[in-house]
């Protein structure tokens, strides 16, 4: 025993020894050193084991140099001609700073006086020039990393009106956007965020347009963001979000460059990130995600429609399984006596409660949906549209739902499906399931409640310091019509007061053109 005891005890002095904190590094100053050799080795050291970066060393004159860069992201026939012939080619016996960035026949180019900068740069596939004899180093843009090019948006597709879609590839994205919006007004701010990925985020915004407190807000925003890695718009979204408890987005995601610009146009401001495909837009208001990019690419009559048809869908796909589940269970003297004779038949024999038929059926329908998405694009639509009918089928015939439910959740899903906002339409997915839930147990009332609560948190929402309900609550007039409706251009000659833009005028007053008159313009 005592010989335990001892071993205990020195067991535990050896681990009080140990010290888990990290070894101090002596500080070593960040500015670059005019000695090339100091700056190989300290360069080297911090990208040891990384067999995709190579050191060129080259002579210009009578200095000697190395060129930097990661092999697998530069184009090599860009390297040769921009940067090591114009060096290879140098005759004189000396070399300045500027005679050297004048050689260089690179389209991007710019000094770095830092190694945290050298590194930055090799990170975003920039070849390092350094010379000995200068504290400074020439970053040159030779990259030549193929992505994928730019294709169709997928999940915001329309009939009419532009096809492109985001990509990928930062720049490629930033130059949709540039195609559209061509005024110097257009301000792009660059940012690396993540300590581990440096992932370059762009904030673009209208300046004149967009209120500068916002674009204030957007900047401290992003600038609190102390991560790892950044490796979708979908990391930022959640961790600049006012509600991230909130099943509501409060900000929105766009794939489409001709939204991000329009939206510009309105006086939000948009945030590309480097890999993302898709970009983010704030503030965002409630009837944002109701609303489609085709609606402005049709004619007023037809998206007007359109758009009501939408919100109305919006809340039947909302509340129709919870209604029907009421109705039947508590409510039956409002549903008319041929009808009610009727669903009592179909609804005879089945073992189950009208709640727990909706909750079997709207689990297995998005069970159906969820395995579509997953499957390849080729069988996911095929699997889901015959499990769907092979099962609904077999449940009827089984005695385990009743055929009117089947054409319930049948109408819930196809609802569902014509809200534009994927984002907005998984939250109402989700929210359907309580709603049920609520009504099985409190019948109508039970609906009025949930509708209560759902528009008391509705209401305490906010996206930037912008109402979420606004421009219903609170009313704001003028923007009604392009909120519910979609107005024919000659009306819309402001921008929104939600977004409080410092230039409220979109256009100057154009007349209406009358029928049988030649159009002003």
């Amino acid at each position: 025993m005592v010989r335990r005891g001892r071993k205990r005890r020195e067991k535990k002095s050896r681990g009080k020894q140990i010290s888990w904190s990290a070894p101090e590094v002596p500080e070593v100053s960040n500015h670059l050193s005019e000695n090339i050799d100091e700056t190989y080795s300290r360069l080297a050291e911090v990208w040891g084991n990384c067999d995709d970066i190579q050191f060129r060393w080259v002579q210009i004159g009578r200095r000697k140099g190395f060129i930097v860069w990661i092999y697998t992201l530069i184009g090599k026939e860009l390297a040769q001609e921009g940067l090591l012939e114009p060096l290879t080619a140098w005759e004189k016996p000396d070399v300045s700073f500027d005679d050297l960035q004048r050689a260089l026949q690179t389209v991007s180019l710019k000094t770095v006086n830092t190694l945290e900068e050298i590194n930055t740069a090799i990170g975003n596939g920039l070849a390092v020039l350094c010379v000995d004899g200068f504290d400074q180093a020439v970053a040159m843009d030779v990259m030549d990393f193929r992505g994928r090019p730019v294709e169709r948006a997928s999940l915001e597709s329309v009939v009419r009106g532009p096809q492109e879609g985001f990509t990928e590839s930062f720049e490629t994205n930033l130059g949709l956007v540039r195609r559209r919006l061509k005024s110097p007004r257009v301000k792009v701010e660059y940012m690396a965020l993540g300590k581990v990925s440096k992932t370059m985020v762009a904030l673009i915004y209208i300046e004149g347009i967009v209120k500068p407190g916002l674009v204030e807000e957007c900047r401290e925003r992003l600038r609190r963001i102390n991560v790892d890695s950044i490796l979708d718009s979908e990391y930022i979204e959640e961790l600049i979000d006012d509600a991230p408890l909130s099943p509501f987005p409060t900000i929105e995601y766009t794939e489409r460059p001709d939204r991000l610009a329009a939206e510009a146009l309105q006086g939000r401001v948009g945030i590309i990130v480097d890999g993302s495909p898709n970009a983010l837009l704030v503030p965002a208001i409630f009837v944002n995600f109701l609303q489609s990019p085709e609606d402005y690419f049709e004619r007023y009559v037809m998206a007007l429609a359109v758009r009501l048809l939408r919100h109305f869908f919006f809340w039947l796909a909302l509340l129709l399984p919870a209604t029907y589940v009421a109705l039947l269970s508590y409510h039956q003297e409002m549903i008319p006596t041929t009808l009610l004779i009727t669903l009592v038949a179909t609804h005879e024999g089945i073992p189950f409660p009208a709640v727990v038929e909706a909750l079997i059926m709207e689990i297995t329908f998005e069970a159906l949906r969820e395995a579509g998405i997953r499957l390849p694009k080729a069988v996911g639509q095929s699997v889901s549209i015959v499990g769907a009918l092979v099962i609904g089928e077999a449940a009827v015939n089984a005695g385990i739902v009743s055929p009117a439910m089947v054409i319930v959740v049948a109408l819930t899903g196809i609802a569902s499906f014509t809200i534009p906002g994927y984002n907005i339409a998984i939250t109402l997915r989700i929210l359907r399931f309580p709603v049920m839930i609520i009504a099985g147990v409190l019948g109508l009332y039970g609906i009025i409640v949930a509708l209560l609560l759902l528009w008391i948190h509705l209401v305490s929402l906010r996206s930037f310091g912008v109402p979420y309900l606004s421009p219903i609550a609170p009313l704001v007039m003028p923007d009604i019509r392009d909120a519910l409706i979609r107005p024919p251009w000659w009306w819309m000659l402001r921008r929104p007061k939600t977004m409080e833009p410092v230039d409220s005028t979109r256009s100057a007053d154009i007349p209406r053109p009358l029928p049988g008159q030649d159009d002003p313009l």
